[in-house]
């Protein structure tokens, strides 16, 4: 065994696996994720409308050719939402449900760093045929405010009526499709700078 691989493993051998209790791993996920997530911010005043997290990651395949998106995403628990524009990762998602995303801080030793691998299933929800919860959805995230501010902007700078501003804000919104994201395996790393590595794995429970 040459030297270098005695030196990985004995690197590798410092990372702890899967010593934090299950409730508390759930915990510290929940916190992780509803820390990352973006958020709704505030319509008043110049700026964007929205309070904007950590971008994740989505993976999607297709064919069996992978297809790597930053986007930004909204928590909700466990489950992760995405509002997507019309293009491959959707077609991806689209042919194939199952998805994984990667949610991470910048690596920095000096400080606590976290990061989040995440397998999951992933649901496209268009407008047409969920208005209701399409539009809720949205709103929930803070995304119908911010598209309305955004909108109402416009407008204004180009000197457009206002007659027909709900349904033109609807027909842009109905672009999008949202993504649902159902993890159902998440493995955790935890690197702090003096108590050293973990990594946990978080399996959702058998219905």
């Amino acid at each position: 065994m040459s030297d270098t691989t005695k030196k990985e493993t004995s690197l590798s051998d410092h990372i702890q696996k899967n010593t934090m209790p299950p409730e508390e791993l759930e915990r510290e996920i929940l916190a992780f994720i509803d820390d990352a997530s973006s958020r709704p911010g505030t319509v008043e005043g110049p700026g964007c409308p929205l309070k904007h997290g950590l971008a994740c990651v989505l993976c999607t395949v297709h064919n069996g050719e992978p297809r790597a998106t930053p986007i930004d995403f909204f928590a909700d628990g466990m489950t992760i939402w995405c509002a997507g524009e019309p293009g491959l990762k959707i077609r991806n998602v689209r042919s194939n449900q199952k998805v994984a995303v990667g949610i991470y801080h910048p690596m920095d030793h000096g400080v606590l760093n976290r990061s989040l691998q995440i397998h999951a299933n992933a649901t496209l929800i268009p407008y047409a045929g969920h208005e209701q919860e399409f539009i809720e959805r949205l709103t929930n995230m803070g995304v119908y405010a911010a598209a309305e501010k955004i909108m109402g902007e416009m407008f204004a700078a180009q000197g457009k009526k206002a007659d027909s501003f709900e349904a033109d804000l609807v027909n842009a919104l109905r672009r999008f499709n949202l993504i649902k994201i159902e993890p159902y395996e998440i493995t955790y790393l935890r690197i702090h700078p003096t108590e050293g590595a973990a990594k946990n794995i978080w399996q959702k429970a058998e219905a």
